[in-house]
């Protein structure tokens, strides 16, 4: 992070200022509500999905209880989704945790840009907010904008993962860094995908033990 990435000392004092204005005024508020609102989101999914994974795991193993390929699908694949939920569970609450911080997860953010400063990262992020503000009074399509969030989201994570931020003293921002960010994505995609191979299997242990009643 030094004037060799093309940034000059001047520029990285400017980029930092302007994200840590945007912080102050509006990160705090805004990292509390969209976190929020994944969190409950993401949370009653990890319910559903493993409540899907249990019924199938023990709806398949007692329909196909004589049949073992059948009941090893249905451990597997009921296994691996209540598995997934309770790991996607686990990784939103430790994003969740700064919503109870604000103020800490905020000065920890702050810290951060600060030793980023000077870097080609902390340069476009700086100039995102700064066209975000020049735009302010404009209003935008909704997939434009939802874009923008998007993009910006994805560069603050790589500014707090050059910035290595520490286990201890940057405890509520771990969580962001690009590889668990990347690690708790997948494991959303795959967990998606197993819970509908888990309803899937779910619903033919369940008709296989109505049959079987008949």
């Amino acid at each position: 992070m030094s004037d060799g990435a093309g940034i000059d000392a001047t520029g990285g004092d400017a980029d930092a200022h302007v994200v840590l204005t945007a912080l102050r005024t509006t990160g705090a508020k805004g990292l509390s509500v969209t976190i929020s609102v994944v969190h409950r989101t993401v949370e009653l999914l990890c319910v559903a999905a493993g409540a899907t994974g249990l019924v199938a795991l023990v709806l398949g193993v007692w329909a196909w209880r004589n049949t073992l390929p059948g009941a090893g699908i249905a451990f597997v694949c009921g296994g691996v989704t209540l598995a997934v939920a309770v790991y996607v569970l686990i990784r939103v609450g430790a994003l969740a945790a700064a919503i109870k911080h604000p103020a800490e997860t905020l000065a920890q953010a702050q810290d951060l840009v600060l030793r980023a400063k000077g870097s080609p990262e902390l340069h476009q992020l700086a100039g995102a907010v700064r066209t975000r503000q020049s735009r302010k009074a404009a209003k935008a399509a909704g997939v434009g904008r939802a874009r923008r969030a998007l993009n910006s989201g994805r560069l603050i994570s790589r500014v707090i993962g050059l910035a290595s931020p520490d286990p201890e003293r940057h405890r509520y921002l771990v969580p962001f860094t690009p590889d668990r960010l990347k690690d708790l994505w997948l494991a959303i995609l795959v967990g998606l995908w197993a819970w509908l191979v888990s309803a899937a299997v779910a619903s033919l242990a369940f008709l296989s033990l109505a049959i079987q009643a008949l």
